[in-house]
């Protein structure tokens, strides 16, 4: 998200507009390191539900759709949060692609809608392609729209309010949950009728990544505003929060049915894997907390969001072995990649 210069460091009333390629506006707008974030936990999702990676491969179609609804939900809401931040934006971050003029706000909010209106389709098509024995289903239409509104009213109406770290911890429990609606069956002679929604764990699992993030984004309050007044309270608080969030991540697992066959054990040595992946974070924020400097805090929001991909690919582990739960982990090196030139936030 930055130009040839810091944005952070400059003043804005002298930034040169340099102008960039196309593909890379569109990058900066959608912030794209953070979309490898999605892809990772619509994987963990899909994988956690299939039960086994075998599984999970037998119902790939299913799994390409998923994927992509996900992605376009995501960017879908990117795009809206700078459309319906644009006046914000023109004052305080004129760098981004809308204020400088390198994307026509018309254009970006047509884009939007339409993304928002793709995932809803590729939501409806992954529980009706055909894979393997499943049966139909409309649990990822259902996920999809309910996962629209969410992010409409996070971007619209409650931006500005105290129910926004919520409403933001919604999006992303409902994330989780549409990564693994293709593989919850609502069918039989009636389709509407539900034979088997999602499990306790994975429902567990969907609100620890939802009360996660709650926390953090409660933290990227501190991003503006006046920091001396509110900067303390949303650190400490949305640091806990984020915390309670990653305890629950560590503990859900364990309500998984007792025929769950687990390759890695969700014992301690689990928790201790959640542990460790949460670490870095803490360690930021008693730095922010000590020093609450612009670039400390969106180096600790960065890391935090992407702390997501290394929670997807624990996650995976316990069913699926450490060949897939690597491969996830390795969408950390392309976030961390694009976040050089790319703010997350």
């Amino acid at each position: 998200m930055n130009h040839s210069i810091n944005p952070q460091s400059a003043d804005t009333s002298t930034i040169i507009k340099v102008e960039q390629p196309l593909w890379f506006r569109w990058a900066q707008l959608v912030r794209l390191p953070t979309v490898f974030t999605v892809i990772a936990q619509v994987l963990a999702a899909f994988i956690l539900a299939a039960g086994t990676s075998d599984a999970a491969t037998a119902a790939l179609p299913r799994l390409l759709l998923i994927l992509s609804s996900g992605i376009s939900i995501y960017w879908a809401g990117m795009i809206l949060n700078d459309v319906w931040d644009f006046d914000e934006d023109l004052r305080d971050r004129p760098f981004r692609p809308l204020p400088s003029g390198q994307i026509a706000i018309g254009h970006a909010r047509k884009v939007a809608w339409s993304l928002a209106g793709l995932s809803i389709l590729l939501a409806g098509l992954s529980g009706f392609v055909t894979a393997g024995d499943l049966a139909l289903t409309f649990a990822p239409v259902i996920i999809a729209a309910l996962l629209v509104v969410a992010v409409v009213l996070y971007n619209g109406p409650l931006k500005s309010t105290p129910l926004a770290p919520i409403m933001m911890g919604i999006c992303r429990m409902l994330c989780f949950l549409l990564g693994a609606s293709p593989l919850s069956i609502v069918g039989g002679a009636d389709f509407m009728q539900p034979q088997t929604w999602f499990a306790d764990h994975l429902v567990t699992i969907a609100v620890a990544f939802g009360i996660y993030i709650a926390g953090i984004t409660t933290v990227s309050r501190m991003e503006s505003g006046d920091r001396e007044v509110a900067g303390s309270w949303d650190l400490n608080v949305g640091m806990s929060v984020a915390i309670f969030g990653a305890v629950a991540l560590a503990i859900a697992p364990r309500l998984a049915p007792q025929e769950t066959v687990w390759l890695f054990a969700p014992d301690m040595r689990y928790a201790l894997l959640i542990g460790l992946i949460t670490f870095p974070v803490v360690i930021r924020a008693f730095r922010a907390s000590s020093d609450p400097r612009p670039e400390l805090i969106q180096n600790l929001i960065r890391i935090a969001v992407l702390n997501i991909i290394p929670y997807s690919a624990a996650l995976t582990l316990l069913v699926a072995g450490p060949i897939w739960a690597f491969s996830i982990f390795c969408l950390a090196v392309f976030a961390l990649l694009t976040s050089v030139k790319m703010r997350v936030t």
